[in-house]
């Protein structure tokens, strides 16, 4: 096998609740629930047995390297420097990790806008390290493979397996897995602007809000039951994104009076909007209306807890 091609889908925080205060890392304390959707970006890794040539898209990032043997082609420019892009972290700590000399390239075609909450880095990462795993023939459940998702960020270990989740830490730590949630129909709607994960962090402090307890969002998810999951909606960080961009609230305001709409919230740290829909016709008809008239962007999808492409 000389290349593997994944996908990477992105997530909606059915609740995040941040806690005041950091700990001795800088991070903050998190309840986290997370569930996995049907859109994302695709990531290709490949051993080239030569330097590979420069990225064909039009107005792609070049590929770039260093001394760590890693070559990375984005389709378009995320604003992120190349080595502080999760996606060649993760394949620089990997290649450390199992002690892989081979160079590898890592593409990564974005799907997504950056800045939107939705942890479309985060899952471009894990892609990577699960990739690697397969284009090395390496062990998935191998801890060292966890260790390195950590290391690049704390939603990626949730992208290793997709499951609706429940973590706490500094939103790392999988305490529980749940039913998968699956086909739940779903809109999401961003609004121009995107919201810094730094910034965001840093308004919440400014402002600190004690968040509320997961409890009812888990009771829900062993239930199975969608409806309360949607009434369970939380996210004490959207003060934040809100004070940031607040056109955030003009967007979930909007999303709240489509019909066919159960519920919306705004997804980790913004900019972002999902909303969970009646059916998939309903979610389709409102991406269609936010990108015609307000020229928003948006996707119409589904909650999965697995991918649909890994060759």
């Amino acid at each position: 096998m000389s290349h593997v091609t994944i996908d990477a889908p992105v997530k909606v925080n059915l609740h995040l609740g941040i806690h005041p205060g950091r700990d001795s890392r800088g991070y903050h304390r998190a309840d986290s629930v997370m569930v996995a959707l049907g859109v994302g970006d695709t990531v290709t890794v490949s051993a080239p047995p030569e330097p590979p040539a420069p990225a064909a898209a039009p107005n792609a990032e070049p590929p770039a390297a260093d001394a760590s043997g890693v070559f990375l082609a984005m389709s378009e420019d995320v604003g992120v420097p190349p080595q502080k892009n999760t996606a060649w972290q993760a394949a620089v700590r990997l290649r450390q990790a199992f002690g892989i000399a081979a160079p590898v390239r890592v593409e990564v075609r974005k799907a997504v806008p950056p800045q939107s909450g939705l942890g479309g880095s985060s899952s471009d990462a894990a892609s990577v390290i699960l990739a690697l795993c397969r284009l090395f023939s390496l062990d998935e459940k191998d801890p060292r493979i966890v260790d390195v998702a950590r290391s690049v960020g704390a939603d990626v270990p949730f992208f290793l397996n997709l499951a609706p989740s429940y973590l706490t830490g500094a939103g790392d730590v999988l305490v529980q897995t749940f039913p998968v949630l699956e086909g739940l129909p779903v809109v999401l709607v961003r609004p121009s602007r995107g919201v810094s994960t730094v910034a965001a962090y840093r308004e919440f402090d400014a402002d600190p809000v004690v968040p509320a307890s997961p409890a009812p969002m888990l009771a829900a998810l062993r239930d199975g039951d969608a409806m309360v999951v949607a009434a369970a909606l939380y996210n004490n960080l959207e003060g934040a994104a809100t004070r940031l961009v607040p056109e955030i609230l003009r967007v979930k305001s909007w999303l709240q009076r489509r019909p066919g709409v159960v519920a919306a919230q705004v997804t980790g740290s913004g900019s972002c909007v999902f909303a969970i829909c009646e059916t998939h016709a309903a979610a389709r008809a409102i991406a269609a209306r936010a990108q015609d008239e307000e020229d928003w962007w948006s996707s119409a999808t589904f909650t999965v807890g697995k991918r649909a492409h890994f060759c």
